[in-house]
């Protein structure tokens, strides 16, 4: 009697179950060689005409799969026995995905959540106005008093 691994093992070499043999092995290679960091910045990824595609979630992940592209694709080239669809791929791309939203801060949103921090009044109003300026003048005097109201 078959176990059903073998059944299943079977089914995907069969050509209407090709995709089927070609998720399993993107999922072998996802739990295998990608780091937990890439496979956090990752939605999907799928096999279409000889290219891997790796759909991202952030574009700082495509900007830093140009270094691991090479790697990945040497990676799989080496082992055709454990990958045997994902071992003629002529290259990898990678892309962001439509549905990702970023969430950026608003100006409005920190400063609603920033505190306003206010100081004690340490001065009492007692000083000399030097300037020759009326309108400086003025200026000084009106800070004395809102000091002085303070105090």
């Amino acid at each position: 009697m078959k176990s059903s691994r073998h059944i299943i093992s079977l089914l995907k070499r069969q050509s209407e179950f090709l995709q089927l043999g070609i998720f399993a092995e993107i999922n072998l290679f996802k739990s295998a060689f990608l780091t937990p960091h890439l496979n956090k910045q990752l939605s999907f990824i799928y096999f279409k005409n000889q290219t891997l595609f790796f759909v991202a979630k952030h574009p700082a992940f495509c900007q830093e799969f140009d270094y691991t592209r090479k790697g990945i694709i040497q990676t799989l080239r080496i082992y055709p026995d454990k990958f045997p669809n994902l071992s003629t791929l002529k290259d990898a791309k990678t892309f962001l995905s439509r549905n990702t939203q970023f969430s950026r801060p608003q100006e409005t949103m920190l400063l609603h959540h920033q505190k306003i921090q206010t100081f004690k009044e340490r001065s009492e109003g007692e000083f000399t106005n030097y300037c020759t300026d009326p309108e400086l003048y003025e200026i000084f005097e009106h800070i004395r008093t809102n000091i002085k109201k303070l105090s």
